[in-house]
C-alpha cells in the first residue's frame, strides 16, 4: 500500500483533483483488462484537461461632470439609454465571453460586447471621446471601467 503526503498549503481546487484521481484510481484498479483501463484513463485525463472556465465581465462608468449625462448602449442582448448623474459611478451591465479557460478573466476588444456607446451631455453635446475604441477603457481583472470628463464635450 502506498502513502500519500499532503503539504498544508494544498488549495481546494488541487484537493478536489486529487480526490478525483484517487477515485479515478480506485476504478482502474478493479478493471480487468490493460486495453479497457488506458481507454478509461485517457478519457478520464482528456475530461480533466478540458475543463474551462466562465467569467463575468463588468462595464462600470463614471460620471466626473458637474451635469448628468446619457448614455445610449447597444450590445447583443441591451439597447437601452443610462443616465448618469454628476459624480456618479455606475454599472451600466454584466456579461460573459462565454467558455474560456482557467486563469482568467480575459481582456478582449470591447467591440465585442459594446455595439454602440454615444454619451451626450446636456441633450445637445455629444462626446469626442470614441468608447468603442479600447484606449477609451481600463480593464482589471473582468472590470472594464471608464470616466467621462467635462473636456469631452465641445
Amino acid at each position: 500500500m502506498k502513502r500519500i503526503y499532503i503539504k498544508e498549503n494544498l488549495s481546494i481546487e488541487n484537493l478536489e483533483k486529487l480526490a478525483v484521481f484517487i477515485f479515478i484510481g480506485t476504478i482502474v484498479g478493479a478493471m480487468n483488462t490493460n486495453n479497457l483501463k488506458l481507454i478509461f484513463l485517457f478519457l478520464i485525463i482528456m475530461a480533466l484537461a478540458s475543463c474551462e472556465y466562465a467569467y463575468d465581465y463588468t462595464y462600470q462608468v463614471t460620471n466626473n461632470n458637474e451635469s448628468e449625462v446619457k448614455i445610449e448602449l447597444k450590445t447583443f442582448r441591451i439597447d437601452s439609454v443610462f443616465t448618469i448623474e454628476a459624480n456618479e459611478t455606475k454599472i451600466l451591465f454584466i456579461t460573459d465571453h462565454g467558455v474560456e479557460g482557467s486563469k482568467g478573466p480575459y481582456f478582449d476588444n470591447v467591440t465585442i460586447d459594446l455595439d454602440k456607446f454615444i454619451v451626450t451631455k446636456n441633450d445637445t453635446l455629444v462626446s469626442s471621446k470614441n468608447y468603442l475604441d479600447n484606449s477609451s477603457w481600463n480593464f482589471d481583472n473582468g472590470l472594464y471601467s471608464t470616466t467621462i470628463n467635462n473636456d469631452e464635450f465641445q
